[in-house]
This record gives C-alpha cells, sequence and structure tokens, in this order.
C-alpha cells in the first residue's frame, strides 16, 4: 500500500469518527432535553394535585379543629373570689371555672360540688359557703346550676329549666336561677322566710327588701309555694 492510499484511509476514518461523536452528542442532547421536560412536568403534576386536593382538606381539617376548640362561657357565683362569666377552653371541668374565678374563699363548703363534672357552653357554676350547706330538712344542698337546673351529681333530677322553683325551699343557687335574682337577693330570700316563715302566696316574695313589681314580673311565673 502506498503512502496516498494510507493517507485516505486514516482521513476516512477521522470523518466516520467525527460523524459518530457529532451523532452522539446529539443523542446526548436530545436525552437531556427529554429527561428535563418529563421531570418538569412531573413536577407540575405533584403540585397541581396537592393544590387541588391535599390543601383543601388540610384547610378543612385545620377549620373543624379551630371549631372544635371554640371557647365557652361560663358564669361563676358564690364563694369564689372573683364571681362572674370566664371564658374556658370546650371540655373544661368545673374546677378550672372556680380557678379562673380567683378559686374559693375560706367559707366556701365544695362537699356537694362535683368539681370534675365536665361544663357546656352557658353553664353556672355556684359555689355554697358553710351557712348555706345547713339546710333545713327538705331543702337539698347548692352547688352547680346548669342549663338544666342541676345543682350537683345528687340532685340533678331536681328538673329541668320550665320547673317552677319553691320559693319556700328553695336553695341560694336554685334562686338564682330566676331572672333579676343575683347571691345577694337570693340570701334575702332566705333570711326573710328564716325570720318571718314561709311564703304563704308567691306575690309575698315582694316583701322581700329589692323584690319590687318589676323584678316579681320577670320571674312570677317561674316559682310556686
Amino acid at each position: 500500500m502506498n503512502i496516498s492510499a494510507i493517507k485516505m484511509l486514516i482521513l476516512n476514518n477521522k470523518e466516520k469518527s467525527a460523524k459518530i461523536a457529532a451523532i452522539s452528542l446529539i443523542i446526548i442532547i436530545a436525552l437531556v432535553i427529554y429527561l428535563g421536560n418529563n421531570f418538569t412536568k412531573s413536577e407540575g403534576v405533584i403540585i397541581l394535585d396537592t393544590a387541588e386536593t391535599d390543601i383543601p382538606e388540610i384547610l378543612s381539617a385545620s377549620a373543624a379543629a379551630e371549631e372544635k376548640e371554640e371557647p365557652i362561657v361560663i358564669d361563676v357565683a358564690g364563694a369564689v373570689n372573683f364571681p362572674g362569666v370566664v371564658s374556658l377552653p370546650s371540655g373544661s371541668r368545673v374546677n378550672d371555672a372556680v380557678e379562673k374565678a380567683g378559686g374559693i374563699r375560706d367559707d366556701a363548703d365544695t362537699s356537694y360540688v362535683n368539681l370534675a363534672a365536665k361544663l357546656q357552653d352557658g353553664d353556672k357554676v355556684y359555689i355554697p359557703n358553710g351557712q348555706e350547706q345547713e339546710q333545713k330538712p327538705g331543702i337539698q344542698p347548692a352547688g352547680i346550676i346548669t342549663n338544666k337546673i342541676a345543682n350537683n351529681s345528687q340532685t340533678a333530677s331536681a328538673g329541668a329549666a320550665d320547673t317552677l322553683i319553691n320559693i319556700n325551699t328553695a336553695n341560694s343557687g336554685q334562686l338564682q336561677v330566676l331572672n333579676g335574682v343575683g347571691p345577694a337577693t337570693a340570701q334575702k330570700i332566705i333570711d326573710y322566710r328564716e325570720s318571718n316563715g314561709v311564703f304563704k302566696k308567691i306575690e309575698d316574695i315582694m316583701k322581700v327588701s329589692g323584690i319590687g313589681d318589676k323584678t316579681f314580673a320577670k320571674f312570677k311565673d317561674k316559682i310556686t309555694v
């Protein structure tokens, strides 16, 4: 083989190598572009699916949790340091309401009060003092008042909200269920009947200091003798 033939062979091999390299490069570039596009689309699908499904579900669950955690409002009265309306987390107990009202006073008597009872929005907690617990025969001990006028676990069967309250036997907690009657007025009613005897008719309650025609009109349909 002469020199010219050898040169020609080498030149042809170089051209073939160059073509192979160019084709390989094109294939690599095309593969990279293809994979890149597919990866972006896959990411886009994931993001789209999350936005359309997961996020609303998460927001819905969060809203439901917030609804469940809506606070309850409780009226705390009686022998506590700071009587009044308090706000508590849902599921709170009577003891939580008492603590929120500054705790019980030294003269408080919780013998008949179920401090572990669970509260509902709108309930009223009444903590009696020692004198109120020295009840006469037939008078139930004071305690917890709920929307259904339940004093405590032992007297929860006292009746529903529409039960008439006997002003001759009702304790301070039961009397305070009446519209316009607070702790002070309830005690005046008790003091009056202890000094003057039982009320013979419901109108006699207006003989108690602080109860006039307007106050009597608020609860006259809720009481009996």
